[in-house]
């Protein structure tokens, strides 16, 4: 199991322990403040699992990494618990996400690259490392790496 695998599995792991009980407490969480330490958290863990330099958006991270956002997971597990089917949720979140994604401010370079989530999301070629996520992030140190 590559490395990039194994912090996808422990990021799931904290996103199921973040999000326990989500649909009963998510309509709770109207701080700014508190939504911004699970924006935090999460932020975190993309950056792991896409091994990113820690100046990288967070916006960015989730992308390479293929995460969503933690509200609309939080949302996603409100509407499944209230009876939506999964693939609704799922494709109302990835329309979501690419509106998003496309409005956006940050990780305009990596946008430029990614401009279709769905298709990167569901990409069948390997997985993200250190050096594709710098370029993919616009973090290349050094002309060196692009002369071969």
């Amino acid at each position: 199991m590559k490395k990039t695998s194994k912090r996808r599995v422990l990021a799931s792991v904290v996103h199921c322990q973040t999000l326990y009980a989500a649909p009963a407490w998510h309509t709770a969480i109207t701080s700014q403040n508190r939504l911004a330490k699970l924006r935090r958290i999460q932020r975190a863990l993309c950056i792991r699992v896409c091994s990113a330099y820690r100046t990288i958006s967070g916006e960015g991270a989730g992308v390479i990494a293929g995460i969503p956002p933690i509200v609309l997971l939080m949302q996603k597990r409100y509407e499944v618990y209230n009876g939506s089917t999964k693939n609704e949720t799922r494709a109302q979140l990835m329309e979501i996400l690419q509106e998003k994604w496309t409005g956006g401010r940050h990780g305009r370079w990596t946008f430029t690259l990614i401009p279709k989530l769905l298709k990167w999301i569901t990409r069948s070629y390997d997985e993200v490392d250190y050096y594709i996520t710098q370029i993919l992030s616009g973090h290349v140190a050094g002309e060196s790496f692009f002369s071969w």
